[in-house]
Parts: structure tokens; C-alpha cells; sequence
């Protein structure tokens, strides 16, 4: 039934309960629907208690003597956000076609009917038989695929995921306005003692993590500039209230709020290098002007899994990504790449795409046996609903980032193990 959706009625806790004292006997209960009540001499019972639509107070509106009653609504709400039910209600719904109004259904209809109509889809694709529906690596980053894959720009065997956009699904125009306060000739260079001092600081206003980098000019936006090509990486590990918040209201108002402390946490960073002879430009966490969860992967951070979301060790999927870019050329970039790994691992995993309410991690096979994963962006809804789903799934926030990296190294030898000796 689609107002619990699957959950076991007997589990939750919502039936009426009469008050003999209050009872005048005017039989309005009698009328409901479900035929929860049943007359048993000259009193009506609750006979069927589980019957009882859940969240319906009809016959206690109703009831002449007010001597029906129901548990407390909010017991109900909290039941329905830890279960995630309301959620669930929606997919449901969507389903059904419940939430879809005629006109919709009838557009829907005739574009099925005119998709229906014979196609060539080899000659959508160039000949690879992917299907053209799904854009290609090459069209949807820019980017072309290997040479392995004899031009047909599917990607490798490796999960191609587009990330696209601002990387958080939202974008917008966040200026940093005091950069205008910005030393006329400012500091280029620094030493280990003031990097110790701006991460003991970053750490003390609740930065969580920190790295440096040199801006990619693929990673910055369309239509978008960066005054220096020196980047500090900031993260902020997202609270527990906003993962376990199904998706709505309350969850993008607790999202919104994430982002702006770590947009704060961003302009005090860039203040404080200005304070101490530094130019700065500070990058909103909301803002579009460049890929974040890339750019932290570029500065050794974590590394970007299937879901586009970067993944770090630290707080596995569940964290905000800012920058900021500076005048200090001699930033300490690290070069190596270990936690590429990430992307096999999450080839392997694919909880992330099962997880998404809203079908926005497409995976699908390509021509060369590979996997590729597409990001659409449109209808994701981790911005505009704060939903978390994809993270909270991923089991890089349900366990240790070393225990999991053992597990998977230990497997991969296993696997070795095997191919050796086969062969």
C-alpha cells in the first residue's frame, strides 16, 4: 500500500483507542471505511486495529464525545524519516504514475510510440552499437576515449563516469567580493612552518581535510576564470542529521547549511592568507566555477568513485568540497596516486547506482566489455532535495577506508593467485 510502501503494517504504531468514560455511544466510528470498529452490545471496539489507514483521525474528529484518540503523530513522522518511507511512498507513486498529470502521460505516450519506430542504432554511434541514448565520453566531457578502443570512444574497461557541472549538481555565481583586498604585491613563496600554520588553523575553524594542487584548465567551468592556478583544497565532513534525512524540506535546508559553513570556513582561509601578505580567491562550495570533487582528487585527497562523489579517507563519501586559489606558487602537491585503486573497486561495487531513488547513475556496457557509468545531471536531486541516498549506501561510509582497502587487496592476490596458477 502505498501510504507505508512495503513497510509491515503491524510495525507501525498507529490505530485508535477508545475511552469508555468519554464514550456517549453516537455510533460515528461505525461509519469507517476500513471497518476497524465493530459493535459488541451497546459499546463499538477496536477489533482490527491494523486496518486502520495510517495518519487517518476521522472518527476521532468526528466522534461526538471525543473519546477516540491516536498516538502522537510525531512518533509517526520520526518512524517514517528513520525508515525512509516517505521516500519510498514517492517511487511508488511514480511508478503507478500516480504523481504524472494527463499531459504528461499522453507526451509520454507518443514519444514512446514515435521511439518504437525502426531505428539504425549503429549509425547513431559510429558503428559501435552502444545504443544513442547514452552520451559518450567524448560528448559528454570533452574528452576522447583510448586508442584501445579502436575509436569508438567507449571508454576501457575502467567505470567512465561524466562529472560534469560544478560536481555537486548545482552551480551558481558565488564571487569572492574581497579580493579586492587582496596585497598589491603579494607573496609567492612559503616554508613548511607557515603550511603547519594554515592546516592548524584550516583544522581549528572545522576544516576536515586540506591538500594543494595545481588547477587543470579542463577542470575549470565554461564561461568561468580563476585568478591563480595555485589551489588549497578544503573538506567538510557532512553531519549524520543530514544523511539519514530522506530526501525534502528538512534535507536541503540541512544541505544549504553545509554548504554555507564551508563557504564561510573558505573566506576565512583566504582572509587569513591575505592577512599575512598572501593574494586569495576563495571558491563557495556551491558555486560553479570549477569541478570539485576532481580538483580534490588532483590534490591527493581521496579519489572520485562511481557516483561522481569523492571519496577520501578520511570521511569516506560524505563530505563538501571548497577551494582556494592563491598566489603562493611553491604549495606542497603530492604526485602519487594511491587511491586510484577507488576505481576498481567501485567497478566491482555499483551500490551506488541501485541506491540513487531517482535513476541518475545510468551504467550500462559498451562495445568493448567494458562498463560505463553516466551522471544525469537533471535529475539528480542531491542539491535542490538533499538527498544522500548514493552516500549513505556506499560502503566506503559504512566501513574503515583501510579496512576495505585490505579486503580489496587481499582479494586481487586471491584472484592472481588463481591466474597463475591456471595458467
Amino acid at each position: 500500500m502505498a501510504w507505508f510502501a512495503g513497510y509491515p503494517r503491524e510495525k507501525i504504531e498507529w490505530h485508535p483507542t477508545i475511552d469508555p468514560e468519554k464514550c456517549v455511544k453516537c455510533g460515528m466510528c461505525m461509519n469507517c471505511g476500513q471497518k476497524v470498529y465493530k459493535w459488541t452490545g451497546d459499546v463499538p471496539i477496536v477489533a482490527y486495529p491494523d486496518k486502520c489507514v495510517v495518519g487517518c483521525t476521522t472518527c476521532a474528529t468526528l466522534c461526538q464525545g471525543n473519546a477516540i484518540s491516536f498516538p502522537d503523530k510525531d512518533n509517526l513522522r520520526e518512524l517514517y524519516k528513520k525508515e525512509r518511507i516517505w521516500s519510498k511512498v514517492k517511487k511508488e507513486l511514480k511508478k503507478e504514475g500516480v504523481l504524472e498529470v494527463e499531459e504528461e502521460i499522453t507526451a509520454k505516450r507518443s514519444s514512446s510510440e514515435t521511439d518504437s519506430s525502426p531505428q539504425n542504432a549503429d549509425d547513431s554511434n559510429g558503428g559501435c552499437g552502444c545504443g544513442g541514448i547514452i552520451k559518450t565520453n567524448e560528448e559528454s566531457t570533452g574528452t576522447k576515449g583510448s586508442e584501445d578502443d579502436e575509436g569508438c570512444g567507449c571508454g576501457t574497461e575502467s567505470s567512465d563516469v561524466d562529472n560534469g557541472g560544478c560536481s555537486c549538481g548545482c552551480g551558481g555565481d558565488y564571487p569572492d567580493e574581497f579580493v579586492v583586498n587582496n596585497p598589491s604585491e603579494p607573496k609567492t613563496m612559503v616554508d613548511e612552518d607557515f603550511i603547519e600554520k594554515l592546516e592548524k588553523y584550516a583544522h581549528s575553524i572545522g576544516i576536515t581535510s586540506i591538500g594543494y594542487t595545481k588547477v587543470p584548465p579542463e577542470l575549470i567551468n565554461e564561461d568561468n576564470s580563476i585568478l591563480f592556478p595555485n589551489a588549497i583544497v578544503l573538506t567538510m565532513e557532512m553531519d549524520n542529521d543530514l544523511i539519514i534525512t530522506d530526501p525534502g524540506v528538512e534535507a536541503q535546508a540541512l544541505n544549504d547549511a553545509h554548504y554555507e559553513k564551508l563557504g564561510n570556513m573558505t573566506y576565512q582561509i583566504a582572509d587569513y592568507l591575505r592577512e599575512n601578505g598572501f593574494a586569495a580567491e576563495s571558491a563557495h562550495p556551491y558555486g560553479g566555477v570549477v569541478k570539485f570533487s576532481p580538483l580534490a582528487q588532483e590534490a591527493g585527497l581521496g579519489w572520485v568513485g562511481q557516483s561522481g562523489l569523492l571519496i577520501t579517507p578520511v570521511s569516506g563519501p560524505r563530505q563538501k568540497v571548497s577551494a582556494v586559489f592563491t598566489s603562493i606558487e611553491n604549495l606542497p602537491i603530492k604526485t602519487d596516486d594511491e587511491h586510484s585503486w577507488i576505481t576498481e573497486y567501485c567497478n566491482r561495487c555499483g551500490k551506488c547506482i541501485k541506491a540513487c531513488p531517482e535513476n541518475a547513475l545510468i551504467e550500462t556496457e559498451t562495445c568493448c566489455g567494458g562498463k560505463k557509468t553516466e551522471f544525469v545531471e537533471e535529475r539528480c536531486i542531491g542539491c535542490s532535495e538533499g538527498c544522500t541516498y548514493c552516500i549513505e549506501d556506499c560502503p566506503f561510509d559504512e566501513k574503515e577506508y583501510a579496512d576495505i582497502k585490505n579486503r580489496f587487496d587481499r582479494l586481487n592476490a586471491k584472484l592472481m593467485d588463481r591466474k597463475k596458477t591456471k595458467a
